[in-house]
């Protein structure tokens, strides 16, 4: 909202608790694996019943997962490759809003710099 306006704010953050564990390896001189995993809660799913319109939510969203390979094979940064996968393994708090849906993302990523 703008800096002018006056009044409160129509929206309250239902905010996310977030813990997580992370590794990075470097399997070879130019092959580095990322892997991560959190659990994510609201820390108040009522904000986002009253914006939904929609009886109890669960806290749990969900576990995040992913795993990233990244590729320098010139060892140096001029060229970089990086693959990855992340997905949420819904929990009882994202299948309440999102039924339907299975979030998965794949991405891939090229650098080349002379």
């Amino acid at each position: 909202r703008s800096s002018k306006e006056e009044g409160q704010s129509n929206f309250t953050n239902p905010g996310i608790l977030l813990a997580g564990l992370g590794v990075d390896m470097d399997v070879l001189p130019t092959l580095r694996v990322s892997l991560n995993a959190n659990t994510l809660y609201f820390d108040d799913p009522t904000v986002v019943e009253v914006a939904r319109n929609q009886g109890p939510i669960d806290k749990h969203i969900g576990y995040d997962v992913s795993a990233a390979l990244t590729w320098r094979p010139m060892m140096s940064q001029n060229i970089v490759l990086r693959a990855s996968y992340a997905t949420l393994l819904a929990g009882d708090g994202f299948d309440a809003l999102f039924p339907d849906d299975d979030p998965g993302y794949f991405l891939l990523n090229a650098i080349f710099s002379y």
